[in-house]
């Protein structure tokens, strides 16, 4: 549990920071960290779907969730005075979700849609191939949302089970901010011990021991007015000490409107509306990418201006061992 006290503040925020996700599920469960996030918040024991959105937004709070390959987030925004409120709300639904089976079968049907909605949206498709490229037949590259086939597939009773084995309390961090104190979060959730089983630490297995090469190029066509291009290198883990250097060139790189890439390859040359660099950070391994959505007949001179702004500035992308082109 961590708190941080900011007195000036008249609001809280409070999060639940599960330890588990899209690449600890096993061969039947992909998806199953993503499905979870969406169940909780249909109801408890104790509670509806309905009375649980309506306490939260009743007294101008917010709440919402979201699901990553190591972690799975459960958050609530409220007024200070409403700390036990957002409390007792996300112990609840973290460690008592009802799970009806009725609520499974509909919610597999916004989840079918929502895959649907992002195969409508290339420029995240094309994230996606560049994970599936960068880390292949690897747990890392595999999709958060799962498949069409596996969220089909998915039951009630393997959601529990996945459930059971890793909202534990070893697997979960509870963070607090605002207008709180310590001792008063401690409080809020000891009300909720007797319905903890503690048991044991969740062995989630997690390694990159053999993991293959990166696949060089990634191509994927779709009727789209854009072409869509990630070029990318593996980097550096959630822990290395180079994460501060490497945050300092995302930045310098494409990380706003002043950035090198934004400079040359939109404000000077105009070949693309968005452009930009980012980096993901695992346990063991990361990845650093460039990003540009542009015209077809502009691909090519896109691809090379991600190249030529780092090489002249000494921040060399020349061995980038992906490029994805959604054509």
């Amino acid at each position: 549990m961590v708190t941080e006290e900011l007195p000036a503040l008249r609001s809280v925020s409070v999060g639940f920071w599960v330890g588990v996700g899209s690449r600890d599920e096993h061969d039947r469960e992909f998806g199953a960290s993503h499905f979870l996030e969406h169940l909780l918040f249909k109801g408890t024991a104790n509670r509806s779907a309905a009375q649980i959105a309506h306490a939260v937004e009743s007294v101008g709070g917010d709440m919402n969730a979201f699901t990553a390959q190591e972690m799975t987030a459960f958050y609530i925004r409220v007024p200070d005075e409403q700390l036990d409120l957002a409390l007792d709300i996300l112990a609840d639904v973290v460690w008592s979700p009802a799970l009806r089976a009725n609520d499974v079968d509909a919610e597999r049907n916004v989840i079918l849609e929502e895959l649907h909605m992002r195969d409508d949206a290339p420029d995240d498709i094309v994230h996606e191939l560049f994970a599936r490229a960068m880390f292949p037949d690897h747990p890392l590259g595999r999709e958060v949302l799962g498949t069409q086939q596996s969220i089909e597939d998915m039951t009630r009773d393997s959601i529990a089970s996945f459930h059971g084995r890793h909202y534990r309390p070893s697997s979960i961090v509870v963070a607090a901010a605002g207008n709180l104190t310590h001792d008063r979060v401690v409080d809020g959730l000891t009300r909720h011990a007797d319905a903890l089983e503690a048991g044991p630490d969740v062995d989630l297995a997690r390694s990159v021991e053999g993991l293959a090469p990166a696949r060089p190029r990634a191509v994927m066509t779709k009727p789209v007015e854009q072409v869509h291009v990630v070029m990318g290198t593996r980097s550096v883990a959630r822990r290395d000490p180079d994460r501060y250097p490497l945050t300092v060139l995302n930045q310098a790189l494409g990380g706003g409107m002043s950035s090198r890439l934004f400079q040359e390859v939109r404000e000077r040359r105009g070949l693309a509306y968005s452009v930009y660099s980012y980096r993901v950070a695992y346990v063991e391994i990361g990845a650093f990418g460039v990003y540009a959505g542009t015209a077809p007949g502009r691909a090519a001179d896109v691809q090379a201006e991600l190249v030529d702004v780092g090489g002249e500035k000494g921040l060399s992308l020349t061995e980038a061992v992906l490029r994805i082109d959604l054509v």
